[in-house]
């Protein structure tokens, strides 16, 4: 039992883990929290769907189609919606992904409708006997799709320009800029990978809870705690928190309560803003003032 529900844990802090490197990334690279990455996540998610139940896409070339739809979106929403407020206060831009929120919330309900649907599953849902525990193939699946998706990220940031472009805007904007790097390039390259992976985290919670407009909302909140506790600033850390709130969530709810299961989040976010806001895998940064 104990090890059925630490692996389903770790499948479910594994998809938060993506939307939370999502957030990292935009926020790194351009100072903006982006309250609509669950959002537009949904939305690719039901363009996806669009795919396979219109054009007759297979599965897997829908879920690899998933990736460059992503960055469409994500391109498209940086141009239109965020590159005008870039000289404008940081709260401008925090105001817009809260109106991007509703926008892509409610426009999906419009164009696709209401009424949740069934998304089918890459995985099976039988369950498989590792080590002598009896673990759902979902459950392993999600757990592989997400670890390849990572060890990508990590080959782009270590090995091509773009990605060192990256994390050298990241750390200093301005210091990147003298150098020659287009900061306004990478932050469209932040938006574009950052929506690309939330898509693929749509595409995974999708068979879990059917496609529905409000599917990601819980998820998005577990993602923004993930990314606290671990350090907003850290991607690695954003990743091992929401592993963490994943295993955690879970046994709560068996061992403890289900009634507060979802508000669990809310407490690790006001817990860890409270007693160690810089998270739990970073260092505070000092500034001279």
């Amino acid at each position: 039992m104990l090890s059925q529900l630490v692996a389903s844990g770790l499948a479910l802090g594994s998809i938060y883990a993506l939307i939370a490197l999502s957030l990292v990334l935009i926020n790194k690279a351009t100072d903006v929290v982006n309250f609509a990455q669950g959002e537009m996540a949904m939305f690719g998610t039901f363009i996806c769907f669009w795919l396979l139940t219109k054009l007759g896409l297979p599965l897997i070339l829908v879920l690899i189609a998933a990736l460059p739809i992503g960055a469409l979106l994500g391109i498209a929403t940086e141009r239109i919606a965020l590159r005008p407020l870039q000289a404008a206060p940081q709260v401008n831009a925090l105001i817009a992904t809260i109106g991007l929120w509703m926008v892509f919330h409610h426009g999906a309900g419009w164009i696709w409708g209401y009424d949740p649907v069934r998304f089918p599953s890459l995985f099976s849902p039988d369950p498989v006997t590792v080590l002598g525990a009896r673990i759902a193939q979902n459950s392993l699946g999600i757990i592989a799709v997400v670890a390849a998706v990572a060890w990508l990220l990590y080959l782009f940031f270590e090995h091509t320009r773009l990605g060192i472009a990256m994390r050298a805007a990241s750390m200093n904007r301005r210091a990147a800029k003298l150098m020659g790097i287009n900061v306004h390039g990478v932050a469209l390259a932040a938006w574009g990978l950052a929506t690309a992976i939330s898509v693929v985290a749509g595409f995974l919670v999708a068979p879990l809870t059917f496609l529905d407009f409000e599917m990601m909302g819980a998820v998005l909140l577990k993602a923004f705690a993930g990314a606290i506790l671990g350090g907003f600033n850290s991607l690695p850390g954003a990743a091992i928190g929401c592993l963490v709130i994943g295993v955690v969530e879970n046994l709560f709810a068996a061992y403890i309560s289900t009634a507060f299961r979802d508000t669990f989040a809310f407490g690790v976010i006001i817990a860890v803003l409270m007693f160690r806001p810089q998270g739990m895998f970073t260092r505070a940064i000092a500034r001279k003032v």
